[in-house]
Order: structure tokens, then sequence, then C-alpha cells
């Protein structure tokens, strides 16, 4: 976002400048409307990312879940992410754990395993589909969470 702000604060200044001098002979008006079309498309861009019109580009925001020496373990427990967002898991405690996908040890597909998670260490899947993934500690047992991954609220249509 600061790197779209500074472009955006660059075309601005050299359009500003631009205009001041608009009528002396040694600013060109090619390099006017060039500036000006440079910053009207920087910003209808960074319009459309904000209104969420272009949802396809937008990666959503990664959602986080703490591992705690404690019940109920995983925070949160239960855990509900849109389709696509990178879900992390962070170790805060003194020693390693696990997490893994219920799958990887039954018949059905293994979704994730994230081998050791060192102390103060984190482990990200970057999105799953749709559907319900339990998984635990392979290391302490009792620990147990489950990812809900859905599919992302319909956007209204603008018409």
């Amino acid at each position: 976002m600061i790197l779209w702000y500074n472009a955006i604060r660059y075309k601005f200044s050299r359009v500003s400048h631009i205009e001041e001098n608009v009528g002396r002979k040694h600013v060109p008006k090619i390099h006017e409307s060039k500036n000006v079309k440079e910053l009207r498309g920087i910003v209808f861009m960074v319009g459309l990312l904000t209104l969420g019109a272009l949802p396809a580009l937008a990666t959503p925001p990664q959602f986080q879940i703490i591992i705690e020496s404690i019940s109920p373990y995983f925070l949160p427990a239960a855990a509900t992410v849109t389709t696509g967002a990178p879900i992390r898991w962070d170790n805060p405690t003194p020693s390693p754990h696990t997490v893994i996908h219920d799958g990887c040890l039954t018949e059905g597909p293994c979704a994730f395993d994230s081998g050791a998670v060192a102390p103060n260490g984190h482990y990200t899947v970057p999105g799953l589909p749709p559907g319900r993934y339990p998984y635990h500690c392979g290391l302490h047992p009792i620990m147990r969470g489950v990812l809900i991954v859905v599919e992302p609220a319909p956007t209204p249509s603008q018409t």
C-alpha cells in the first residue's frame, strides 16, 4: 500500500508542477497529458481494488491460529476461513508442535502436514478449497482443532 501511495504522490507532484508551468514554453504539452493519463490510471486501479471490483486479483487476508500449551491448545479451536486465505499457525510455546490434517493418517487425502514447528516458529498453508479439515498435533495427540473453509460471500452486483 505504501508503494501505491508513493507512486501516486510522485505522479501528483509532477502533475502539480506541470500545471504551475502551463503556458510556459519550456514544458511540453505532450508530457503533461502523459502524466495526467498515468495518474488517472493509477487512481482508477486503486479505486477498483478498494471497492472490491477486482476480487480475483485480491488475496484474502491471512488467518492466524495460535498454538497454546493449555486447553483449547489451538486458538481458535474451530476456525472458519474463506477459500484461498492463507492460514498461519504460530507457536509461541517453549516446545515444538506439529499441525497435521487428520486425512494424512487415514485413507483420505492429506491436505497439510507441518512437520515440527519449533518454539517461536510458524507454519503457513497458502489456502485450501472449501471443506472441513480436522487436525491435531502429532507430538501431543490431545491437541485438536478444525478448519472450516467456506466460499467468500458474494459481492453485491453493481448495476
